[in-house]
């Protein structure tokens, strides 16, 4: 069982990980969400960028593969942490539903349109192979842009 690091110390490092490249607002967890904990811990993750549980809520994240993600689409990474608090937000295992609303979440985000795009064509750039809890990466994209598209289009108009 990993060790439970405190809120402060989590952000911090939370912050190093996900802003290493140039310097941008983006999504922070608020709310209930401000209080999950999150864990570098590459062994949790089994490969991924990023996984949730539910019980506790905790977001692990591996940094080697953030890294990784980062030097091919830069920004796409933050897609991946976004989408795992919607799994805690939403308290659901879907990942359509997570997906959807990580986008959603990030259309309305300071800057979120970067995250967007860099998301749409980290999985636009993937080999097309199916998953049975994704899609394709091209229908991933698509979802991730059309729920953006809902929820921009939901937004109240700023004069």
């Amino acid at each position: 069982m990993p060790k439970r690091r405190s809120v402060s110390v989590v952000a911090a490092t939370l912050f190093v990980v996900l802003t290493a490249a140039p310097a941008h607002a983006q999504w922070v967890p608020g709310g209930p969400l401000a209080a999950v904990l999150v864990v570098q811990d590459c062994t949790q993750t089994a490969g991924d960028v990023a996984v949730s549980r539910l019980d506790p809520p905790t977001v692990y994240l591996c940094p080697t593969v953030v890294r990784l993600v980062r030097q091919k689409d830069p920004g796409a990474e933050h897609f991946y942490f976004v989408h795992e608090f919607g799994h805690i937000a939403m308290q659901t295992s879907d990942e359509a539903a997570a997906d959807c609303w990580a986008a959603q979440q990030l259309a309305r985000a300071p800057h979120g349109e970067r995250y967007l795009r860099a998301a749409i064509d980290h999985f636009r750039r993937r080999p097309d192979q199916p998953s049975r809890r994704y899609g394709t990466p091209a229908e991933r994209a698509e979802r991730i842009r059309t729920c953006a598209e809902e929820a921009r289009s939901a937004e109240p108009r700023r004069p």
